[in-house]
């Protein structure tokens, strides 16, 4: 071991005339443990909130959509086929959707409750969106959606059966409209009006056949899926009608190849988008919220590093007489600002060594028994989540120990500036 290292540790060891000068270190190393701690925690937490989201997100969205880009006739079962064969996609089905006014109760008189939605008519077989909707559930099954259903319903005061499609809507939707399983819904679409405003809405009623709960207000208060082929019927004569075919990939993060290879097959004719552009921009804010959170509770550790400047500059106060004989006796200006190199970055390594191990430990143990609960009301998930990634670890690791380097430039320089020969002669 370099002489250096050896007499920086033993300027970091206390003795009884330099207690208040080790206490100062101590309370420096305990600056960048929590610091350290803390940073890293909240970057698995924020992590984990991310990586939840853009999950829950995913779950309702295609990863890739294709659409046309008019309202011309084509061919999805030709284009679907060509889809399927590009490598790392999984699942390939066409969709329908629409905006729509959902209207709670049948009968003559007027209904309870009218709100607005977005129908997804979806092939209740193997679309690709109804595995992550499957995991969703509430209430009710996905196979309901692929039959009719016996109701009775009454108008004129009349009751009689009727066999109606299933349809699936969020759990929000279904609470604010007073909904249960087996209730009658009408579904309006205002954009199949005729030209001039003059034509009646499309209407078609559907039984509540399930219910589910995302955790996204967004789409538990607006989303009602139906089958492909009810969706149709009911979309039938609006000419902005979106018919279109959704993705399910092998890598979510392989969307943007995937679309420009679909670009390249589909034409001009079409529209794709995947969900790195169709939520660029939340996903841009939530990862500047997380470098936001890095900045500011790496200031914890730039508050231990002033401790570290302090620390080091009275050592090097303390130390002047036995730094005057080491330069004497032949040591470089170099060496002597490495024995201080050396003592910042001893504190810089043990504290962030402590810091990081703890955050590690607290935040796998919160991620695995989901310690931190949360009020699922209020928030989208009951528990904190939390991920675990090693490039955050090394992020925090490789700052908090520069930070501490640089902390012990000054007292370095200041130490490799003394001259020898004034303070043996003065003290």
């Amino acid at each position: 071991m370099r002489f250096e290292y050896l007499i920086g540790i033993r300027y970091l060891r206390s003795r009884r005339r330099e207690r208040f000068v080790s206490l100062i270190a101590i309370i420096s190393l305990a600056g960048v443990t929590l610091g350290t701690f803390v940073l890293t925690l909240a970057l698995s937490m924020m992590s984990g909130f991310q990586e939840d989201l853009r999950a829950r997100l995913l779950a309702f969205t295609p990863q890739v959509t294709v659409e046309r880009a008019d309202a011309g006739v084509w061919n999805p079962a030709s284009l679907q086929r060509r889809i399927a064969a590009i490598p790392g996609v999984t699942a390939v089905a066409p969709f329908v959707s629409s905006q729509v006014m959902v209207v709670a109760g049948t009968g003559s008189t007027a209904p309870s409750y009218i709100s607005g939605g977005i129908l997804r008519g979806v092939v209740a077989d193997h679309n690709a969106v109804l595995t992550e909707l499957r995991n969703t559930l509430t209430g009710g099954s996905l196979e309901a959606l692929a039959t009719t259903h016996p109701v009775t319903i009454t108008e004129q005061g009349k009751p009689r059966v009727v066999e109606l499609p299933g349809a699936i809507v969020g759990k929000t939707l279904a609470f604010d409209l007073g909904l249960k399983i087996g209730d009658p819904i009408v579904l309006i679409s205002p954009s199949s009006l005729g030209a001039g405003g003059l034509g009646g809405p499309r209407l078609r009623r559907f039984v509540i056949s399930g219910f589910f709960h995302s955790g996204m207000y967004e789409f538990d208060s607006s989303l009602i899926f139906v089958s492909l082929k009810a969706g149709r019927a009911l979309l039938a004569d609006d000419p902005q009608l979106e018919t279109g075919l959704e993705l399910k990939l092998a890598d979510m993060f392989d969307a943007p190849r995937v679309s420009r290879e679909i670009r390249a097959i589909a034409g001009p004719g079409f529209k794709v988008s995947d969900w790195t552009h169709t939520d660029a921009p939340l996903f841009s804010a939530l990862s500047l919220e997380k470098f936001t959170y890095f900045i500011v509770l790496l200031l914890i550790v730039l508050v231990a590093a002033f401790n570290i400047i302090a620390t080091l500059v009275m050592v090097v106060m303390e130390r002047r007489r036995e730094i005057a004989i080491l330069r004497a006796m032949g040591a470089r200006a170099g060496s002597i600002a490495a024995i201080f190199l050396c003592e910042g970055a001893i504190l810089g390594v043990v504290g962030t060594a402590l810091g990081v191990g703890s955050g590690f430990i607290a935040s796998f143990l919160i991620g695995k028994y989901h310690l931190i609960k949360l009020p699922a009301d209020m928030f989208m998930v009951s528990y904190v989540p939390v991920r675990l990634y090693a490039m955050n670890f090394i992020l925090v690791a490789l700052a908090a120990i520069a930070l501490c380097v640089a902390a012990a430039l000054y007292p370095a320089l200041k130490a490799r500036s003394l001259s020898p020969v004034e303070v043996i002669r003065y003290e």
